[in-house]
């Protein structure tokens, strides 16, 4: 017994060592990490321990399986969260006053160093197969109609997601931010007495320097676009001209804006998903002369961050986005200009 523990005590130890020597940022900061991604972190890095049971290569093999690298990242993070959590679990079993089961305990250090090790030679190796090319969403607007966000919610009256999908093209938000709910009110203006609609978007992907928390995207009430329209109607319905707009599932959404646009486009060889609506938006915004605006409507801190979305060529022909403006929480950082200077090999500052 003894020589078993001592046995688990050194597996132990080398474990923890592969874990502290690669451990990253993302995984000491577990507090960040919301439950929800947790369960997701578990379920995924089980799914994989599971296939590498009878795959040939093992972990190595079935995480090298993808030719995504957004894919192949996650689930380096995901092993490494699980791995993580069950580091700790074994060792307070090892711990424990009285040692239960201490021969299956030593075949889970075991099996846990097995897996660290693969781990650590996936972190090592990086992605070994071939890349698939990356295609921006933004590329799946050449071909469609230049009204194809108004013919997409016309197609969508009658349904559940008809004021998600008005929303959607009037802000260009992104899905998890409808499902953490928007407030669409309308109210004047206090400085040029103006009677506004406006959207107040609370920002995902925020971080300490990153993103932005808040953002408020408002329209003149005597808009011309046929959405802005809609929304003034439905303002009128109410006790006060205020909604609040909420989504249970992003997933959903883009699952119905897919069917709806493939019933208007058959032959439309992109598919149409929420982050069209977003890229469309840049676009347009871009159009009117002010990307400034832009990089607040998006939700972005950084002016780098909206040259991967829509292009001013790319905005709508027919009813292009106007908001009267676009105020966000903090200031947008802008674009670095003049000549690079930075030398071949040099890291990034």
């Amino acid at each position: 017994m003894n020589e078993l523990l001592i046995k688990m005590q050194e597996l132990a130890t080398r474990c923890q060592a592969i874990l502290d020597a690669m451990r990253s940022p993302d995984v000491q900061e577990q507090r960040s990490t919301s439950h929800k991604t947790k369960v997701e972190y578990e379920r995924q890095a089980q799914q994989l321990l599971q296939r590498a049971r009878h795959v040939e290569g093992g972990l190595f093999a079935v995480v090298q399986s993808t030719r995504c690298v957004t894919t192949f990242r996650k689930r380096l993070v995901a092993l490494e969260h699980f791995l993580c959590s069950q580091q700790e679990q074994l060792t307070r079993q090892l711990n424990a006053p009285a040692v239960q089961a201490a021969e299956i305990l030593h075949l889970q250090f075991f099996l846990q160093l097995k897996h660290l090790q693969a781990l650590q030679r996936l972190r090592q190796a990086g992605m070994t197969g071939e890349r698939a090319k990356r295609r921006s969403k933004r590329q799946s607007l050449a071909g469609l109609p230049a009204n194809w966000r108004v013919d997409l919610c016309k197609r969508a009256v009658g349904g559940r997601y008809l004021f998600s999908l008005i929303v959607l093209t009037l802000t260009g938000c992104r899905p998890s931010e409808l499902v953490d709910g928007i407030d669409v009110w309308r109210g004047k203006d206090e400085v040029t007495g103006k009677l506004l609609i406006h959207f107040r978007i609370r920002g995902a992907k925020v971080k300490g320097s990153q993103g932005q928390p808040f953002r408020t995207i408002s329209y003149d009430t005597n808009d011309p676009h046929p959405l802005t329209v809609v929304v003034n109607e439905l303002l009128d319905t109410q006790p006060e001209p205020r909604v609040f707009v909420q989504l249970r599932s992003a997933v959903n959404l883009t699952v119905e804006i897919r069917r709806l646009a493939r019933s208007l486009w058959p032959k439309h060889k992109q598919p149409i998903t929420a982050y069209c609506f977003r890229h469309q938006f840049a676009a347009d915004l871009k159009a009117n002369g002010d990307d400034e605006a832009a990089s607040r409507g998006l939700g972005h801190i950084s002016a780098e961050t909206r040259r991967a979305y829509g292009t001013a060529s790319q905005a709508s022909k027919g009813h292009r986005l106007r908001p009267l403006q676009i105020d966000a929480k903090r200031p947008v950082k802008p674009r670095r200009c003049g000549p690079c200077t930075k030398r071949r090999g040099e890291p990034k500052p």
